[in-house]
């Protein structure tokens, strides 16, 4: 029998061009305070695409279908385990592409607050310092097309005290 996944498998859903990219305002879990991609646990009886797509929905207010997927990459993150949280971590890339709804840049006060909401940043915006280990994946492929699916393993992470798009100069919620 299959039971709780160790390392966590989740989905990752990546919106964007070679220019910018849809990414949540993250709040909670180990990329608190930086930009995060629509992300979701592998859920048992659930479809990837059902999940992908689901989820994408709930923190970015895009519908969506799927374009592709890119691949797998295994995450290390040894600075994780200081916060509790596993160090190690596998996510599985869909490339989607918006057929309708509004992004949503700020988070409804009546739902869960898992982001402050979703925003459509430039790629040179996104660097280490305020982005998960996933969008940075993405910016790579959104870049150069590429998608390097070696196991990847971040030694120096940190997570911000306060959230990095308060700070941002230019943060395009279009």
């Amino acid at each position: 029998m299959i039971g709780e996944q160790n390392p966590p498998l989740v989905i990752c859903g990546v919106i964007g061009d070679h220019q910018s990219m849809i990414v949540n305002k993250c709040l909670t879990g180990p990329f608190k305070n930086r930009y995060d991609l629509a992300t979701a646990p592998v859920l048992y009886g659930v479809s990837l695409s059902a999940v992908v797509s689901q989820v994408t929905k709930y923190q970015t207010g895009l519908a969506t279908v799927i374009a592709n997927q890119l691949g797998t990459v295994q995450f290390t993150l040894p600075a994780l385990a200081p916060l509790g949280f596993p160090t190690t971590m596998v996510a599985i890339f869909y490339q989607l592409e918006p057929v309708g709804g509004q992004l949503m840049t700020r988070r409804p006060t009546y739902t869960a607050a898992l982001s402050a909401g979703a925003a459509r940043v430039p790629l040179a915006d996104l660097n280490w310092q305020n982005s998960s280990p996933a969008v940075m994946q993405a910016k790579r492929f959104l870049s150069t097309g590429a998608f390097p699916v070696a196991d990847q393993t971040v030694a120096a992470y940190t997570q911000p005290d306060s959230p990095v798009w308060t700070t941002a100069v230019a943060d395009s919620e279009s």
